[in-house]
């Protein structure tokens, strides 16, 4: 590869932690390497935030791969799995959610639950299924469907197949895990907040994006005489789901992406594109719910 398509790459798939991350991979893999113990997780933060971030981080350490039986069966070993709750939340959707990330094709016709939750249940022992994430559970509390009994699908489903659960949501929903003393002592309850000032920390994930970027000249992302860290902080709000759309929109404004270009040495960042790249992706809309 050219480094002009490894730049592109680079730039297109940002994968660093926020420092919060890394202690809840820690406590991930310590319930991953323990199925079938009642030990999840309960992981809430402000909506892009990096919770989804967080999911597709880890789920690349646990890559898919296909083993052949010894009648030949090919079967599609999964050890983590990364769902969405449906919205509205109905257990039929639940169910096929949970398929649709096995990988399993919608059963025709009209199945019943139960038929979806059988299929469900064997090709998660099929595939050797550890841990399940469920995103957005806040979905639940707006759907008008008891949460209750949500909750309740969900740990049941935790009993019978024996998986680890992170469950990922707004602050709201952490009112689900207060429906119940039971859910209290299930799910450890873990946050993701953003980064509230342009800080020490702050300053070295912007390192951290530099040094996995490794751009042609230096940057300084992380130079506060440059002022780059206080410019990202003022226009991300301390997200790092608006902070990496920020950087990518700024390489696609300087033409990184056109496929007929070749030499990178002149993609350096600047105030001015940074500001422009802002604009373009959020505008006057940025976040208006958040006091700052």
């Amino acid at each position: 590869m050219n480094p002009h398509k490894e730049f592109v790459q680079r730039v297109k798939n940002i994968q660093v932690l926020h420092p919060q991350m890394e202690s809840i991979f820690k406590i991930m893999d310590s319930h991953i390497k323990r199925p079938g113990k009642t030990r999840h997780l309960f992981v809430t933060g402000p909506s892009n935030i990096g919770k989804t971030k967080l999911a597709e981080i880890y789920l690349k350490k646990y890559p898919e791969y296909v083993i052949t039986e010894s009648d030949e069966t090919e079967i599609t070993v999964k050890h983590v799995i990364y769902m969405e709750t449906p919205h509205p939340f109905t257990l039929m959707e639940f169910y096929h959610e949970l398929l649709d990330a096995l990988g399993s094709p919608r059963l025709k016709g009209a199945p019943k639950i139960n038929d979806l939750k059988t299929r469900a249940y064997y090709l998660m022992k099929r595939q050797e299924v550890k841990m399940v994430i469920i995103d957005e559970v806040n979905n639940i509390l707006t759907s008008g469907f008891n949460a209750s009994k949500a909750m309740d699908t969900i740990k049941q489903m935790a009993n019978k197949t024996k998986v680890t659960l992170v469950l990922m949501g707004t602050p709201e929903a952490i009112k689900l895990r207060e429906l119940d003393d039971q859910y209290k002592s299930r799910y450890r309850p873990k946050s993701l907040n953003r980064f509230e000032k342009c800080d020490e920390e702050f300053c070295r994930l912007l390192e951290e994006i530099e040094t996995h970027l490794a751009p042609p000249q230096k940057i300084g992302l992380g130079d506060l005489n440059l002022k780059y860290p206080q410019l990202l902080h003022l226009f991300c709000k301390g997200k790092l789901g608006f902070l990496i759309p920020i950087i990518q929109e700024a390489y696609d404004m300087l033409g990184l992406f056109n496929e007929e270009c070749h030499d990178i040495s002149h993609f350096r960042l600047s105030p001015k594109v940074i500001k422009e790249a802002f604009e373009i992706i959020q505008g006057d809309k940025f976040d208006d719910n958040l006091t700052y």
